[in-house]
């Protein structure tokens, strides 16, 4: 029989490679959720909180940096290290937020900052107008004008909330979920209910976005369609004037947004792009309707909001006017349910670089 040569022979499968080391995958607003719950488990059970990362998520990058001893101390004021973290943070809970909230949709869209501990941040206002620049001919001088703008504060105001969760909640392996559904649910809530509204600001919360900004008119066509459209081209001409090509948000409530989303994709079908960055629902603009230029937003959030968590105190169940434990209003004792308080303080703020980026109505369509 012939022999075969080495050509020929069939070659042995080769040893696969043991898998390199992988990394937990990073999910949009995890590392933010995983950090409030960890803060909360160190603060509850007195370990550091290096000891409750490698315990739980051992593989996380992110929180693996926060808590990675270094040969001097991480500051997010420092270039190169803590500083680029707290930003990502503070995009990471935005995005966090963002299923919860659509006012943390539409802060995604404009300039966002980290407070870092400042007692303010001062922002240069946003103003545009034709008669800031102009057409020189050749040889001749160019006019200077004074740009006058009156600067955007923000002022660490904060998002307070205390959940309470039973031991073997906080035990499981749904913790994450937990938290996520226990506090950012409810901080999501209460960003909406306040950013959308119209009050002026005081010594508890920022200004809403729409204060001082009065009603546009609706339109009256009897064609609901032609209502519609007219509408939004008062909003939109409106914001233009600072908001240029766009794009621009849409806010109103779950069931208008819905409408519009299937009424704008009649006529942005055969295009690429639209001026409508995005269409978002929420209860708290009621059946108003509010257009926005998100360049002339800018907010301010804490990378790093204060997490306490209390297994021995007891609670005023009451979301409204909560005030000293009394006979007259529902409490709740930790102890003897054998629960967890967590509360979470989160600086944040927002303020508007021109009020001509807002414009809103109360239309006669549904």
């Amino acid at each position: 029989m012939p022999s075969i040569s080495a050509m020929e022979r069939p070659s042995r499968p080769r040893r696969e490679e043991p898998a390199p080391f992988k990394r937990d995958e990073i999910v949009a607003g995890n590392k933010f959720v995983r950090l409030i719950l960890a803060r909360a488990i160190a603060h509850l059970a007195n370990v550091p909180l290096g000891t409750v990362v490698a315990r739980n998520w051992p593989n996380d990058p992110v929180l693996d940096l926060i808590t990675r001893a270094t040969s001097a101390p991480a500051t997010t004021g420092t270039t190169g290290w803590a500083a680029e973290l707290a930003q990502k943070l503070v995009y990471d809970s935005l995005a966090a937020l963002a299923p919860m909230s659509a006012g943390a949709q539409l802060l995604r869209g404009g300039l966002v900052l980290n407070f870092d501990h400042y007692g303010s941040i001062s922002v240069p206002g946003f103003v545009a107008a034709a008669a800031s620049a102009g057409f020189v001919a050749e040889g001749q001088p160019i006019p200077v004008r004074q740009l006058t703008s009156a600067a955007a504060t923000l002022l660490p105001f904060k998002i307070g909330s205390i959940a309470a969760l039973t031991l073997e909640m906080m035990e499981s392996s749904n913790a994450e979920a937990m938290i996520s559904d226990a506090l950012m649910r409810s901080a999501g809530a209460a960003l909406d209910a306040v950013l959308f509204d119209s009050n002026a600001s005081s010594a508890a919360r920022p200004a809403g976005l729409r204060n001082g900004i009065a009603a546009s008119t609706a339109s009256t066509n009897a064609d609901l369609r032609e209502a519609f459209l007219e509408d939004m081209t008062t909003l939109f001409n409106a914001v233009a004037r600072v908001g240029g090509q766009g794009p621009y948000a849409i806010v109103t409530s779950p069931g208008r947004a819905m409408s519009m989303i299937s009424q704008t994709s009649r006529y942005t079908a055969d295009r690429q792009e639209s001026t409508v960055g995005m269409i978002l629902g929420t209860p708290g603009v009621a059946n108003d309707v509010i257009a926005v230029a998100q360049s002339a937003l800018v907010s301010a959030f804490s990378a790093d909001p204060d997490i306490e968590a209390a297994n021995a105190a007891t609670l005023v169940m009451d979301d409204t006017s909560p005030s000293t434990p009394n006979t007259t209003q529902p409490t709740k004792s930790l102890y003897q349910t054998a629960s967890i308080g967590i509360r979470m303080r989160w600086p944040i703020s927002w303020a508007l670089r021109d009020a001509r980026g807002v414009a809103w109505v109360t239309p006669t369509w549904k």
